[in-house]
């Protein structure tokens, strides 16, 4: 139940680095008393009077604390608050006894005193022309700022966005507001289009305006990046912008058109349709097809046979003949492919790739898209591997965006670039790393078509094998004949579009369920059989689910297996962490040098702080950072690509319906390398496998590899 208090900021116990979250002490108007609150949005100032709407509850540290999720400021109106606020520290050259001597001498008209006829505060004891002007000049800041909070609040937009706004503009942010409003989209940073246009309009620009059909135009297509997809079609373009604008499909057409005309919008012509970009996807596209070409100009270094013979003779085996070919091609191309499902020989195969081009005295660096892939790469090649992010020197900007120190201009120092898992690259990604290519690099890329495509735009792996003219070397052989052979059956089972089936060894079990109730026993109860939480076992196990919602969704399969492991009461919530718990990274932390997947374990929990332990690096977490990690016990099948385990419980249910796709079921199965546990249902399986065309993303690279599209 929202409850609503008022009253006065008495003092600020914590606030995180970014200035997004705090708690602080309240001087409760209604029972005289303070009260600890908590709240996530921009830090009010001690003596600020503000209105707070939100619900009480039970801190399992800090006892009784109101969460705010709402705040407002007031004007201060009794005579306490108002000495309270005037006494805060804010207002340059007022004191608590200026405070106290400003209302004794003005009572309640106090503050009509500050807003209206200011100059009468030279009539207060010790107040001279030199003081007065510093609390003019200090409270018509404080007041600048108050007008912004109020507005932002009467949008229903943050006020943690005021600080940036003041930051970027100072005074001039009305400016902005009226006459220039749409680049805060670029530049404020977490400013959406939403809200800069619920400003634009209230500020009165026209719902026909060019600079607001535009900024329309791209909010679609960062909507369509989401998706997946590079690029759109104009016509669902402009209609799908027509409606969110809410202004007339051609009023819509029109000022798109004079866009792409203009320049604004990158726009490409193939198969009689227009299709629009974001521009650095434009950019990322058009390049890649350009530098593709040029990679397959690569000359033939020399005959990898010696290498070929030596490795099999230090290695005590012999390589298939698909896998021979493929390191003398290494040796021929600039670009190479190699795809395969599990247990073909992949890894056998980038090792001996890596001796081919040692005898020519070529470098090489190894790479994979998540920090668990690159891991994986490096245990099993016996050299260092590194995420494509930390390769190419990924620094994150103020705005948000991303820079890669490893560019064009500065290079990749190795020869031989070789990419594991590349099916995860998206097309902005594969980009960047093209352009840090020095000049007569060569590149292998390593992936399994076959799996989910990438979270982001594109599918540039997939593209480059449909071109045919890159050389891509299919390993069909199965070399791991005995531990996790079942699992390598049922993924060819699955590839093929037929329903899996359970093994007679066990590698391969499957858990018909009637309900979701009745998987989520099976869960909690194979997590209890296989001692989950020992420590032994912990790193080596993995429940996946498609969905984070819902009874066998992610978020509450982690909560119920922390509290199954912990054997106590936990609250619900996304930060809620005790020593020895699975978390995941969520995003891409340079600074920390800790990726979007990496999986690491609590060691330790303070008041403000939180201390994990990622393989041998230990990270702390302060604040508002803790949102940056969250608990791993189970996990989405896409957060787990790249990822290998012994024991995967996979959960696939009828309910999941919008999510069961070959490919995904593919992927999921294929993470365990001893055994996986599929609990679901004969139906659900049947529509998984059947789904077999997961829905098509827009992107060009094909045909403009192709040379098929009008520029």
């Amino acid at each position: 139940m929202t409850e609503e208090l008022r009253g006065t900021v008495r003092k600020i116990i914590f606030s995180s680095d970014d200035g997004r979250f705090c708690v602080f002490l309240l001087d409760d108007n209604e029972s005289g008393k303070l009260v600890t609150v908590s709240y996530r949005g921009s830090v009010p100032y001690a003596g600020q009077c503000v209105l707070i709407r939100g619900c009480w509850q039970r801190h399992p540290r800090f006892g009784m604390q109101f969460k705010g999720n709402y705040l407002e400021n007031i004007k201060p109106k009794e005579m306490d608050e108002i000495r309270r606020f005037l006494a805060s520290g804010m207002i340059d050259g007022i004191g608590p006894a200026m405070a106290d001597r400003i209302v004794d001498h003005f009572g309640k008209s106090t503050m009509e005193v500050f807003e209206n006829r200011i100059d009468d505060l030279i009539e207060v004891q010790g107040i001279g022309r030199k003081t007065l002007e510093r609390i003019r000049e200090s409270y018509e800041q404080i007041a600048q700022q108050q007008e912004l909070i109020m507005f932002l609040q009467s949008m229903g937009i943050s006020e943690r966005f005021v600080g940036d706004i003041q930051k970027l503009y100072g005074d001039q942010y009305e400016e902005v507001f009226t006459h220039d409003p749409y680049r805060m989209i670029g530049e404020v940073p977490g400013l959406g289009f939403r809200d800069v246009d619920r400003i634009a309009l209230e500020k009165g620009i026209s719902p026909n305006d060019s600079d607001r059909i535009m900024s329309g135009i791209n909010y679609m297509l960062s909507i369509a990046l989401g998706q997946g997809h590079a690029c759109v079609p104009r016509t669902s373009l402009y209609r799908n912008a027509a409606r969110i604008l809410n202004i007339p499909e051609e009023i819509a057409t029109a000022g798109g058109d004079e866009s792409i005309e203009s320049g604004m919008i990158p726009a490409v012509r193939y198969k009689d349709e227009t299709y629009l970009y974001l521009p650095y996807l434009y950019e990322a596209e058009t390049e890649c097809s350009l530098r593709i070409k040029n990679l397959l100009k690569g000359g033939k270094l020399g005959s990898a046979k010696l290498a070929i013979e030596k490795f099999e003779r230090e290695n005590g085996l012999e390589m298939a003949e698909e896998q021979r070919l493929a390191v003398e091609q290494a040796m021929d191309s600039g670009l190479l492919v190699i795809t395969g499902g599990p247990g073909t020989g992949k890894t056998t195969l980038v090792r001996a790739i890596i001796a081919a081009a040692g005898q020519y005295e070529r470098s090489v660096r190894l790479m994979a898209p998540t920090g668990r892939a690159a891991k994986r790469l490096s245990l099993s090649s016996g050299m260092e591997a590194d995420t494509i992010h930390k390769a190419l020197e990924a620094e994150m900007r103020e705005s948000g965006g991303t820079w890669f120190g490893k560019n064009e201009s500065e290079p990749l120092n190795e020869d031989l670039i070789i990419v594991d898992e590349a099916s995860m690259m998206d097309i902005s990604l594969f980009y960047h790393l093209l352009c840090a290519l020095k000049p007569g690099a060569r590149l292998i890329l390593v992936g399994d078509v076959d799996q989910l495509p990438p979270v982001g735009p594109g599918a540039p792996l997939k593209a480059l094998i449909q071109w045919g003219k890159v050389p891509v070397v299919r390993l069909v052989h199965i070399f791991r004949q005995q531990e996790g052979s079942g699992i390598i059956r049922n993924a060819g089972l699955i590839r093929d579009g037929e329903p899996c089936v359970p093994d007679e060894e066990g590698e391969f079990s499957i858990y018909y369920v009637n309900s979701e109730e009745e998987a989520f026993d099976d869960v909690m109860g194979l997590c209890d059989r296989y001692h989950y939480g020992d420590d032994d076992i912990k790193m080596t196990m993995q429940v996946l689910s498609p969905m984070y919602r819902g009874l066998c969704g992610v978020d509450h399969l982690n909560h119920a297996i922390q509290e199954r492991i912990h054997q106590c009461s936990v609250p619900e919530g996304p930060s809620h962490f005790l020593p020895g718990d699975k978390v995941m990274q969520k995003r891409n932390d340079y600074d920390k040098g800790i990726y979007n997947g990496d999986i690491g374990e609590v060691w330790a929990v303070d008041k403000n702080k939180l201390f994990v332990r990622f393989d041998s690096k230990e990270v702390t977490y302060e604040g508002d950072e803790r949102n940056n990690v969250q608990l791993a016990y189970a996990s989405t099948v896409h957060k787990c690509q790249g990822s290998e385990y012994d024991t995967i419980i996979l959960i696939l249910l009828p309910t999941q319906d919008i999510m069961l796709r070959r490919n995904l079921l593919y992927t999921g199965v294929t993470r365990a390398k001893k055994k996986t546990i599929l609990i679901t249902t004969e139906d659900a399986i049947y529509r998984a496998v059947g789904r077999g065309e997961v829905t098509n993303r827009y992107s060009l690279f094909l045909p403009l590899l192709k040379e098929e599209v009008e520029i």
